[in-house]
């Protein structure tokens, strides 16, 4: 079934704020067209659920009702990671051959994921579908809100593997101060400690991807750009061990709903908070001077 892509929230006009948020790995769909005989494997086709960042539709989905403008893709990175460089992939002659980057065809050991090998013009043509309209929408959202605040926080928004992330909490990455003020980074730090959550800064791994480079501060004037990283294990009812054996199933995760709507609260206070201080950013040059 066609629907429109990417997926755009927006609070009414009067009550939308001076953020932004990206949710790049939203989704767990295949790309329309792709069905389970396409993978190699028939264990292959639970991929797409294993590839993308478990309950970012029910943290972050909602922000728009804090006054954030949203955009989302609801299908998996798998097939078109958009928090990657457009020419993120690798080729071995006329096939492409990549294990990570903006498009993904195999998986450890050289494996293919898929029956089908994929050629340059059918990259090209599922990167021109569904890489290049999320970025058209990105740019639209940040200057609907350039040009009626003047200054704008881009919010690259996940959750992370509890295996990778470990004990980490949160983390906030702003590539090491490069992206953001200090004082929206100190912002967002502290509404997640308000709300009971250990927030740390640039924690190696988790600094900001893609999308926060391209709109963090010194890319574009008055542009700031904040990587969220919530850890997916402290917003599920199981142990890691189930976590992954459902994966391996095909089954959703489990999530805790206290904790989910823990961390929806607070993510709504952090759109507030940025708001209050990009306000206060904007007062005169003494307050920009201190950021």
């Amino acid at each position: 079934m066609n629907r429109p892509f990417p997926i755009i929230r927006r609070a009414p006009g009067e009550h939308r704020v001076p953020v932004v948020v990206s949710v790049p790995h939203f989704g767990i769909e295949p790309l329309p067209g792709v069905m389970a005989a396409h993978y190699r494997e028939p264990g292959y086709a639970t991929f797409p659920r294993g590839y993308t960042d478990s309950f970012a539709a029910e943290v972050y989905g909602h922000l728009h009702q804090a006054g954030a403008s949203l955009v989302a893709t609801p299908y998996s990175r798998l097939f078109v990671d958009v928090n990657r460089r457009r020419d993120d992939f690798e080729r071995r002659g006329d096939q492409i051959v990549s294990g990570r980057g903006v498009v993904r065809t195999h998986v450890l050991e050289d494996r293919p994921i898929f029956s089908e090998p994929l050629g340059p013009a059918q990259i090209e043509e599922r990167l021109r579908r569904f890489y290049d309209p999320y970025h058209t929408a990105l740019d639209m959202l940040v200057a609907e809100a350039e040009a009626r605040f003047g200054t704008v926080v881009v919010l690259d928004a996940h959750t992370a593997s509890p295996r990778r992330m470990g004990a980490h909490e949160v983390v906030i990455g702003s590539r090491r101060g490069d992206t953001a003020a200090p004082c929206l980074v100190a912002e967002v730090v502290e509404r997640f400690r308000v709300h009971g959550l250990h927030a740390e800064r640039d924690v190696p791994g988790y600094t900001g991807g893609h999308i926060t480079r391209r709109f963090g501060r010194g890319s574009r004037e008055g542009s700031h750009a904040i990587q969220i990283e919530i850890n997916a294990g402290v917003l599920m009812s199981t142990t890691i061990t189930e976590h992954r054996e459902r994966l391996r199933l095909g089954r959703p995760p489990l999530p805790d709903p206290e904790a989910v709507d823990r961390a929806r609260r607070c993510l709504g206070d952090v759109v507030r908070g940025l708001a209050g201080v990009v306000a206060s950013l904007d007062a005169g040059p003494s307050s920009r001077a201190d950021a």
